[in-house]
């Protein structure tokens, strides 16, 4: 039975009786963005089988979080359009990539996505990265005019790096809400999560206090500090939980009665946002069930991952291909590390080992907390050549991509193998396609679930 679309229009209301955060990750990887953008199309298309064609990604998850390419899909997913509905429908997304990508990263010669080492000197003597990136730029700006971080459907994470503090920097829904400098423009934040050293240029902007005063930021890509933002969405979760939990332990410090509580305890419970609203009442009903973790933190943090569903989606890396060895490492100079056979060595070995370091620890920790089917991670090590690159935008190579999206579906649920590095399909695991079928089972019936207490 389908739900009505005058359900699918409001934002998700707060969990109650599952009391599950649900978020989506998606990776940083340039046009390999086109593997999640067919992965997420997959899932939107389960949802609507579902729940009727209006479904929409945005309407399933409390947090979407994503890194370069993987921010844009977020964005895109998340940002208002008509109708105060998502501007994209999943399905669309690797549309826009292939209508974009060779305009984002013009090719010098069709079918050409290896340049000679020559060609890397001589662009390397000049100033800039390999791409103006104004296309980009004026492509997002186009799309997403003066939609603000705190104007999104569903909270967003989205990481950047600024390299004036030499610190990370996680724009996102919580904070701007109640931080008016970190209320940025998502065209502002998209631009400098997406700005990979050495192939699109760092963007600078200004933001407003809420005394007006500017605050500053000199941001590149995400992917620098966290390629893979799994573990940043899951902190950033834990620390507005842990903030929500202290301000209800005021409040009830100040009116005794746990479940009802004072004015600050309503205010959560019916929050604009329906994720901090969700907290609220999942801290509620835990402290009633459990009042030690008023006082245990300890306890609080474990009791806020096992409240937290995630899909982890990768834009796919080239393990098998086994490219260097530490003898050919120790031959190259400056300009090999940052340009080898097409590939830029240093940025790839910094972006996928962070990714897949996350991928582990957020394996590890489900595992140890006894929900490991909270945790599901779709990623592909067998990319080759042109498929491997952040910045090839042939049409060959696009439509490949989408091939490898929807052959990654077919192949079996994996996890990473902490000593190989590799992938390997996990014992008594299905399908990437059929976890994604059980995923869009559970999304479903959560969101009948908070609209059913809603209206109560």
């Amino acid at each position: 039975m389908e739900i009505p679309d005058s359900i699918l229009t409001k934002p998700l209301p707060p969990a109650q009786q599952e009391r599950v955060l649900t978020v989506l990750s998606i990776d940083g990887g340039g046009i390999r963005g086109l593997v999640p953008a067919t992965i997420l199309a997959c899932l939107e298309a389960q949802l609507q089988e579902k729940d009727g064609p209006d479904a929409r990604i945005a309407d399933y998850f409390d947090v979407i979080a994503g890194t370069s390419t993987g921010g844009l899909i977020a964005s895109m997913l998340s940002a208002p359009g008509k109708d105060n509905r998502p501007l994209f429908a999943a399905k669309d997304i690797s549309q826009f990539y292939l209508d974009n990508g060779p305009k984002i990263f013009p090719q010098r010669r069709v079918g050409c996505c290896v340049p000679s080492m020559v060609q890397f000197v001589v662009d390397s003597l000049r100033p800039g990265p390999k791409y103006d990136g104004k296309f980009l730029h004026e492509k997002i700006e186009t799309l997403l005019k003066d939609t603000k971080v705190g104007d999104t459907l569903s909270n967003v994470i989205l990481p950047t790096f600024d390299v004036k503090r030499m610190q990370p920097i996680l724009f996102n829904t919580f904070e701007a809400e109640r931080e008016a400098h970190k209320n940025a423009r998502l065209v502002d934040v998209c631009i400098a999560t997406s700005a990979a050293p050495t192939y699109l240029p760092a963007h600078g902007f200004k933001t407003k206090g809420s005394g007006g005063e500017p605050h500053q930021f000199e941001l590149v890509d995400g992917g620098v500090a966290a390629n893979n933002p799994t573990m940043a969405a899951m902190s950033l979760l834990t620390r507005e939980m842990l903030r929500v939990r202290q301000e209800l332990l005021v409040d009830d410090d100040r009116n005794i009665h746990l479940v009802h509580g004072g004015a600050v305890r309503r205010r959560l419970m019916t929050s604009d946002n329906p994720t901090v609203a969700a907290m609220a009442a999942m801290i509620a009903a835990e402290e009633e069930e459990n009042p030690h973790l008023r006082m245990n933190k300890k306890d609080a943090h474990g009791s806020v991952y096992k409240n937290i569903l995630v899909l982890s989606i990768g834009t796919g890396v080239s393990k098998k291909a086994h490219m260097y060895t530490a003898a050919e490492c120790n031959k190259w100079n400056l300009l090999n590390w940052l340009n080898k056979n097409g590939f830029n060595p240093l940025i790839d070995f910094f972006c996928d080992a962070s990714a897949d370091m996350v991928d582990i620890h957020a394996e590890v920790l489900f595992e140890l907390l006894g929900v490991e089917d909270h945790y599901l991670r779709i990623q592909t090590d067998t990319l080759m050549g042109d498929a491997a690159s952040v910045d090839c935008a042939t049409d060959k190579n696009m439509k490949d991509l989408i091939q490898i999206g929807k052959d990654l579906l077919k192949e079996k649920v994996s996890r990473v193998n902490i000593f190989t590095g590799e992938y390997e399909p996990k014992e008594g695991g299905g399908t990437n396609e059929s976890a994604l079928k059980e995923l869009a089972e559970k999304l479903s019936m959560e969101r009948k679930l908070r609209k059913e207490t809603g209206d109560n």
